[in-house]
């Protein structure tokens, strides 16, 4: 089953169970904490066979000798996961080595990586990384600046279609940093727009001012109106009707 198929299929099944899946103690429900706490996990789990699976894809485009360009996107998506559990130290020298791969670009190549978006991808997930460095090493205050780099200015089609990293986020809420957490969800709106995205946003600020746990994915949606702490429609919202 192709992934966009999948995910239409998982929701309309999630949708379909919404009148035997209501949580009677809305967010305090200890059924919907058994539920978030699998979820951690399940995320945990697939960064860490992402950790690989991108790295896998950095080695075999340089060793094609693939174009610069190309090796930078498959090491900057695989330092954002090196970042969540690789030793601090590894990360800064694979950050290090991204921008070593830049400079080998020819000027031609880097008007089109500048034409493309900017390289916004990238320097997101860089600075995405640098923001798990800064939550390593305890430095809430980096965090937050590094959050705000992020998406500060953000110029990338493929952020707009399919939004902002949110791992980390999702963490930093967790921890009780939620002052920081409602400043990146309200920022993104300056670049990741539409009805998707205004649901998800709108959901999340009702979960927070509800005290509700978080996993910051499209669920969240139904989630919530399960929780009964939002009134969006998660059908036309999430565009399965």
């Amino acid at each position: 089953m192709k992934p966009l198929l999948f995910i239409f299929f998982f929701i309309s099944i999630a949708l379909s169970m919404k009148s035997h899946a209501d949580y009677l103690q809305g967010c305090d429900d200890p059924e919907y904490h058994q539920y978030i706490e699998q979820r951690f996990e399940y995320f945990e789990s697939r960064n860490r066979r992402l950790l690989n699976d991108t790295l896998r894809d950095y080695e075999l485009s340089l060793s094609v000798n693939s174009s610069v360009y190309l090796v930078i996107i498959n090491l900057s998506r695989h330092i954002k996961y090196s970042a969540q559990f690789e030793p601090i130290e590894t990360v800064k020298l694979k950050i290090g080595r991204a921008f070593e791969h830049a400079k080998e670009m020819s000027r031609e190549q880097q008007i089109a990586g500048d034409v493309y978006d900017g390289f916004s991808t990238e320097n997101h997930y860089i600075d995405i990384a640098r923001a798990w460095i800064a939550y390593r090493e305890g430095d809430i205050n980096g965090v937050s600046e590094e959050l705000h780099n992020a998406i500060n200015d953000v110029d990338s089609a493929l952020l707009g279609a399919f939004g902002p990293d949110f791992d980390l986020v999702r963490q930093f809420y967790r921890d009780g940093y939620i002052e920081q957490v409602v400043a990146y969800i309200k920022k993104t709106e300056s670049f990741w727009s539409g009805k998707r995205p205004d649901a998800l946003r709108s959901a999340w600020l009702d979960m927070i001012e509800a005290g509700c746990k978080i996993q910051f994915d499209s669920v969240d949606v139904i989630k919530a109106e399960q929780l009964g702490v939002s009134a969006i429609n998660a059908e036309e919202a999430l565009g399965v009707n």
